[in-house]
């Protein structure tokens, strides 16, 4: 199986050399690993502030919010994760890369004063794909993360030509912070080839996976050639034959062939978890599962963070504080909106002023983190 996986990158490799594109080398299992080893356990969360609706929200400088993310990444160090997992988007670069970098400069400023590290998703193909500019709708009452908007948008990804022109966004992107050690991991594209039936199927490209392939392939091809310091992956999410590639479509195998470290989502219970992890290993590279814990489906912080512990996995969860993304509300609300709280919430650790959601939770990841804390102090010592 691995060597199918080594031919593929070769052939891969020469398409480089033959389109002009850099052929730079993706990072051998024994890099990997010696990457992995210098790392704290990458325990943490995916991170959008609770006053922000989308990525857009986030970063564009109107709505840019470091008052509130200070305080709430002050909670996320309270509970001892070392790593956030932060969505950026084309377009607010696009439109200005010197304000777009000041704003992620301070943002990066106020994860290290909260000792927290960071893994940069540069785009991702999930919810609504025709993003815009601007004042951003407000949220849908009731449904889950209804403002979200993926990077680039549909129009884009369907044109290789227009693809192309994503190249500096890349580059720039990556030079700047590649030597940065404030950045842990770059995640290239967060669920390229998602259809996003359940919201915006209508909407969608239908050759979204050989679109999201190429994007991936070039992705991966343009941060190479930046020579980051840190490893760059894009996760697996459905499927899950992810030990057999040739039972996987175009974008998941582009995904397995090119990471330097192997990620993955599952909001599973834990005995599906473990299956996932024992495919993922026969890769023979570190494994960081970047999203998890959805409670209504048996994926929860009790039954799921040991697992992942206990087999030397990074994990981030969904959400951190409940805010305008709504993602305390299960998936399904985007056909059966629920006003108020769900039992349980779906994603989310903290209510807006900062008390958990539950007390049990927030102890058990403590324990753990604290666990892992005098682990690393006592192989200093």
């Amino acid at each position: 199986m691995r060597n199918r996986v080594q031919l593929l990158g070769v052939l891969f490799s020469s398409l480089l050399v033959m389109g002009g594109l850099s052929a730079a080398e993706r990072w051998s299992p024994e890099r990997a690993e010696k990457w992995s080893a210098t790392q704290p356990w990458l325990v943490g969360c995916n991170y959008l502030p609770s006053s922000a609706v989308n990525q857009l929200e986030m970063w564009q400088a109107d709505t840019f919010d470091p008052e509130t993310i200070d305080r709430e990444l002050g909670w996320a160090e309270e509970i001892g994760f070392t790593s956030v997992r932060v969505f950026l988007h084309d377009l607010v670069w696009k439109q200005d890369s010197e304000g777009f970098f000041k704003r992620v400069d301070q943002f990066l400023e106020i994860a290290d004063k909260h000792n927290i590290g960071v893994m940069m998703v540069i785009f991702d193909g999930v919810w609504d794909p025709n993003p815009k500019l601007g004042t951003q709708r407000a949220p849908t009452p009731g449904v889950h993360n209804s403002g979200w908007v993926q990077s680039p948008g549909k129009t884009i990804l369907a044109d290789p030509q227009l693809q192309d022109e994503l190249e500096p966004y890349v580059t720039s992107v990556v030079r700047r912070y590649g030597n940065d050690s404030r950045i842990q991991v770059w995640d290239l594209f967060n669920e390229p080839d998602n259809g996003n039936e359940n919201s915006y199927g209508s909407e969608e490209l239908k050759d979204k996976d050989e679109r999201a392939e190429q994007l991936v392939r070039k992705s991966f091809a343009w941060a190479r050639a930046a020579e980051p310091m840190q490893p760059l992956t894009v996760g697996v999410w459905v499927g899950f034959d992810w030990d057999q590639p040739e039972k996987l479509n175009l974008t998941h195998r582009a995904a397995l062939e090119l990471s330097d470290v192997i990620s993955f989502h599952d909001y599973n219970k834990p005995e599906m978890l473990l299956q996932r992890i024992n495919a993922l290993k026969t890769y023979g590279r570190p494994l960081l599962c970047t999203e998890y814990m959805a409670r209504g489906n048996g994926s929860n912080f009790a039954d799921c963070l040991p697992v992942l512990k206990d087999n030397k996995i990074g994990a981030y969860c969904w959400g951190l504080v409940d805010g305008k993304s709504q993602t305390k509300q299960p998936w399904s609300t985007w056909q059966n909106p629920i006003l108020g709280d769900p039992s349980p919430w779906h994603h989310d650790i903290f209510r807006v002023d900062g008390t958990p959601y539950s007390q049990s939770e927030v102890s058990l990841i403590r324990s753990l983190t604290e666990a892992n804390e005098k682990v690393e102090t006592s192989s200093r010592d």
